[in-house]
């Protein structure tokens, strides 16, 4: 990637992959880590060089102009009135409400609303620690999510990610009424999150969840259409204007695009049976919410949904950090983790450092403190 690139953009490159191969290095300390004090050092330390790079960004994120607006007009009318008059989420406007009280300067706001979705993806990385290799997690995180949320500054959506990454812990556990409220929390921050309470089905059959994981994602390629078609149609136009985007249905257009991820999902079934029933019952899920970003890319000319697809991604950080975890340092492990890795990079390449809409966003990095 530094070769390939424009010269001036090679110094933010490499600060780029400084910040990816830090926070990596210290979850994979942690990882080893035989005291919780340590452990829990060596997480701070991999969550800091995400947290000051995101939050203390000098507002060159393409939604940050907005979401200053916001800010300020929260401060200025009260969050209330700016739900009345926009139907904007309410939690998110009562966030920037509470910031309001100490301060009329948008960047604590940015650096709150920065600060809470990493710091929710790390509880959920050690709430998931005896499952997964955190290393794994904190790579794709960095390379299939954090970048989006660097270049567009999806403040909102991150929140209500990062939330319903949390509550997918208790749909293999059978305890539907935890994420239930959880996704209820998220979607006070972004409304897409209600679009995964359907999963609930699966922590109050989780034995299904065990037997029938085929048919469903079988039944999900055909059903979800419909829903998403009936959303758009009945749901979309009584959200707002700024919602008016997912609103629209068009004709069914394909492209291979739509089916990058098969090979990586067809990778991770071949590692199914390495895993126990407990461990197997999980690991079916996340591919589950993972086989969904197909499902969803598939139809998105018909219906586009957009960014709902991030949801989706998270479980591919987990069954895959599950996979990671689960073999023995062999020919096999190295293999797999040279595949995870090479997507990971040639992901976060095409879609964001050769991004035409993006680049400007990324390249200089502009913090607060200094430009690079």
């Amino acid at each position: 990637m530094v070769y390939s690139l424009p010269n001036e953009y090679k110094s933010t490159l490499v600060y780029y992959l400084v910040v990816i191969f830090g926070s990596v290095f210290f979850a994979a300390m942690a990882q080893i880590s035989k005291t919780n004090l340590i452990f829990y050092s060596n997480l701070i330390l991999s969550f800091l060089f995400l947290f000051f790079t995101l939050g203390f960004r000098n507002f060159t994120g393409i939604d940050d102009s907005s979401y200053i607006r916001i800010f300020n007009e929260v401060s200025h009318y009260g969050w209330f009135s700016r739900f009345i008059e926009t139907t904007m989420e309410p939690g998110f406007l009562i966030l920037n409400s509470v910031v309001a009280l100490f301060t009329d300067n948008y960047m604590y706001m940015q650096v709150v609303s920065s600060f809470i979705p990493l710091f929710i993806f790390y509880l959920a990385f050690i709430k998931y620690r005896n499952i997964i290799d955190i290393s794994m997690a904190v790579f794709l995180l960095c390379t299939v999510l954090y970048f989006q949320f660097l270049s567009v500054g999806l403040i909102r959506m991150s929140i209500a990610i990062s939330i319903v990454f949390f509550a997918y812990y208790y749909i293999p556990k059978g305890r539907p009424y935890k994420y239930i409220i959880l996704i209820f929390i998220a979607s006070l921050f972004h409304y897409s999150a209600l679009l995964m309470l359907p999963l609930t089905y699966f922590a109050i059959n989780k034995e299904k969840l065990q037997k029938k994981a085929k048919k469903y994602v079988l039944l999900s390629f055909f059903v979800l259409p419909l829903l998403f078609i009936v959303i758009a149609s009945v749901v979309v136009p009584i959200m707002g204007s700024r919602y008016q985007t997912y609103g629209s249905i068009g004709e069914a257009t394909f492209s291979l695009s739509s089916f990058n991820t098969i090979p990586i999902i067809i990778l991770l079934l071949f590692f199914l049976n390495k895993f126990s029933d407990e461990s197997k019952r999980s690991f079916k899920f996340f591919l589950i919410i993972f086989t969904f970003s197909f499902i969803i890319s598939f139809y998105s000319g018909i219906v586009s949904f957009g960014r709902t697809v991030f949801y989706t991604y998270t479980g591919f950080f987990l069954a895959a950090a599950m996979v990671n975890k689960e073999l023995n340092f062999n020919f096999e492990k190295v293999i797999y983790s040279f595949i995870i890795i090479l997507y990971g990079y040639v992901y976060i390449y095409w879609t964001q450092f050769t991004l035409t809409e993006h680049i400007p966003n990324l390249f200089p990095y502009q913090n607060l403190f200094f430009t690079i």
